[in-house]
């Protein structure tokens, strides 16, 4: 694509020290723009957020002008997505994550959704997790998009591999450095707002399990505090309708629950507290519920009885008697 060429469509990647996984993600998104089939002109621009292990070198020789290759001072994720975002020349916009290779087909089946309906302000694909290697664990079906379901189960319906039209958020950032733990899901919400988001019925994107990922290594009282601000935040909007306003109750509850389950996880989150303001909001957790998403009373009482639930749980792992998931 030349310097003057508008690009249909316009992938971000932001990487810190993600040398182990970076060129799987890159080079499966090249293919698709080579692919004759595919959208074109595209563009792919790849932050490079202060990276220490070599990552900015290696993509610079790998790749070159392949890809538009960003390097900045570390500035965290949100500022990374927003900065490649700002560098974006189309509408519609992906942001793939460093470690996430992406599904051959993904661009063609977005951008053709995205502009076959105006109305439409982002599109997602069902996702498949796979491991440290690449290898498939699980296929995640995704449910359809629904505002309700997202805000009252506190669950984010859009995964990897989705795609959205700039023009939707007017000039805001695409990620708000206020949430810098939750500004994906905040994200969608400003997009839910603005128009309608669909799903694509096909395995398109991965999402990758790993210790280093920011999901997993990003559990802690930061990210427990986001979830609850974020919800919030929202909720104190004055352009909302008032079917939204409606489901304001049980969305901060679900937002409490779930961040006072991080406890699990880093016993600093005050997770006794935040599970006591949840159940007073919400005594009886509705049934309809997703399974990952209702409320797990043995879970509870783990955060209750901490730290003795942690001491013995990790005395079972020691003995062999329980696997480590913390």
């Amino acid at each position: 694509m030349s310097a003057q060429e508008k690009a249909r469509v316009t992938v971000v990647t932001p990487v810190y020290n993600g040398r182990d996984y970076i060129a799987e993600t890159v080079d499966s998104v090249l293919a698709q723009m080579g692919d004759p089939e595919s959208v074109s002109p595209c563009e792919y621009v790849v932050v490079d957020d202060g990276s220490t292990d070599g990552t900015g070198d290696f993509l610079a020789s790998r790749y070159g002008k392949r890809i538009r290759l960003i390097r900045q001072q570390n500035g965290g994720e949100v500022d990374a997505v927003n900065r490649g975002v700002a560098e974006a020349s189309s509408d519609i916009v992906g942001i793939v994550n460093a470690d996430d290779p992406v599904r051959p087909g993904l661009l063609r089946a977005a951008v053709t959704m995205l502009e076959a309906d105006a109305g439409l302000v982002a599109v997602y694909p069902d996702w498949e997790m796979i491991d440290e290697k690449g290898v498939p664990v699980r296929t995640v079906t995704t449910l359809d998009f629904d505002l309700c379901v997202h805000l009252e189960q506190h669950l984010c319906l859009p995964g990897p591999g989705a795609f959205f039209r700039l023009s939707a958020l007017n000039d805001d950032p695409v990620r708000n450095p206020r949430f810098p733990f939750t500004s994906d899901y905040e994200m969608w919400l400003r997009l839910a707002l603005a128009g309608r988001i669909a799903r694509i019925p096909q395995v398109l994107a991965t999402w990758r399990l790993h210790r280093g990922g920011t999901s997993q290594s990003g559990r802690n009282r930061q990210m427990a505090a986001n979830k609850i601000d974020m919800v919030t935040a929202f909720f104190n909007r004055h352009d909302l309708p008032a079917s939204v306003c409606a489901w304001r109750r049980q969305a901060l509850a679900s937002a409490l629950y779930c961040a006072g389950l991080l406890a699990i996880h880093d016993p600093a989150v005050p997770g006794r507290r935040y599970l006591l303001r949840s159940l007073v909001l919400s005594p009886i957790w509705p049934s309809h519920f997703t399974i990952e998403r209702r409320r797990s009373w043995a879970r509870i009482l783990y955060v209750m009885c901490q730290p003795l639930s942690r001491w013995l749980y990790l005395a079972a792992v020691g003995r062999g008697l329980a696997r480590d998931r913390l």
